[in-house]
């Protein structure tokens, strides 16, 4: 019997290299290594029984033993039960980029205890599998396209017809843009009076979601808004704040310019 579990253990896993579930094979060693355990722990209790033993009072002493070894164990427990759920459930994959934890990384193995990703800046992050599956997961690999929410000043001294003039430029530009989904067009408005601006708000989706050739689209389309905008002499704003002075009837207000070294009251 322990030959024949073997020897299901190596065929499921063959299946499962099969129809692409490789990372399912991490829990075929344990889960054997369990049913050959419980093969002898049976026909060992059989055995014993044959021979004269009580069974029972030996059940009852593993019994009490198996409790104390589960609750000094739970966190390992917690942890087993946890990649289970993962590879089961599927949330991510080995290659995958996901947040966990506010660990922003790609998933380089998921185990019988922890998830190992390698974050952005290189460092390696290993986080339990039990906190993998009571935590939100972010998988940003599987994301069907990027989205970009951009806000776009222009000068509050810009006339009607010009600021009107910005968003259809801004329009043009982006019109059937590279990456663009018929069912997810651009959109551009201009949406709200900020403190130092007319804002101008640019939406636009890019697909597939390949981050770099997101970023060199982005740059394009970023110079041709300034360079558009400024041949219509439309002026990108910057922040500003205007100071109003008020004089104190006991304490007046006092300019003074310097000319030739010497300060000058007006």
């Amino acid at each position: 019997l322990i030959v024949l579990v073997d020897l299901a253990a190596e065929r499921l896993g063959l299946h499962m290299h099969e129809v692409g579930n490789q990372q399912s094979t991490v829990l075929l060693k344990p889960v054997a290594t369990i049913f050959k355990v419980l093969l002898v722990l049976t026909f060992g209790m059989v055995w014993l029984d044959n021979l004269g033993f009580r069974v029972t009072t030996i059940l009852a002493s593993l019994g009490v033993g198996g409790l104390a070894v589960a609750l000094a164990a739970q966190d390992t427990l917690k942890n087993f039960i946890g990649s289970i759920v993962i590879l089961l459930d599927k949330p991510f994959r080995v290659g995958e980029r996901v947040v966990v934890k506010g660990h922003d990384g790609f998933v380089e193995e998921i185990g019988l205890r922890s998830v190992k990703l390698r974050q952005l800046d290189g460092h390696q992050t290993v986080v339990p599998n039990e906190l993998v599956v009571s935590n939100d997961v972010e998988n940003i690999g599987r994301r069907p396209h990027i989205r970009r929410l951009s806000n776009l000043g222009i000068a509050y001294d810009t006339t009607p017809n010009k600021a009107r003039r910005a968003v259809e430029i801004i329009e043009e530009i982006l019109k059937d843009h590279e990456g663009c989904q018929p069912e997810l067009p651009p959109r551009v408005y201009l949406n709200d009076f900020s403190d130092h601006a007319l804002n101008i708000l640019m939406i636009y989706w890019y697909h597939p979601a390949d981050y770099w050739a997101y970023q060199a689209f982005n740059q394009r389309v970023n110079l041709e808004i300034m360079s558009r905008l400024d041949a219509e002499g439309i002026r990108l704003a910057y922040p500003a704040h205007t100071a109003f002075l008020a004089s104190d009837p006991e304490r007046p207000l006092r300019v003074e310019t310097v000319s030739g070294g010497k300060a000058n009251p007006d």
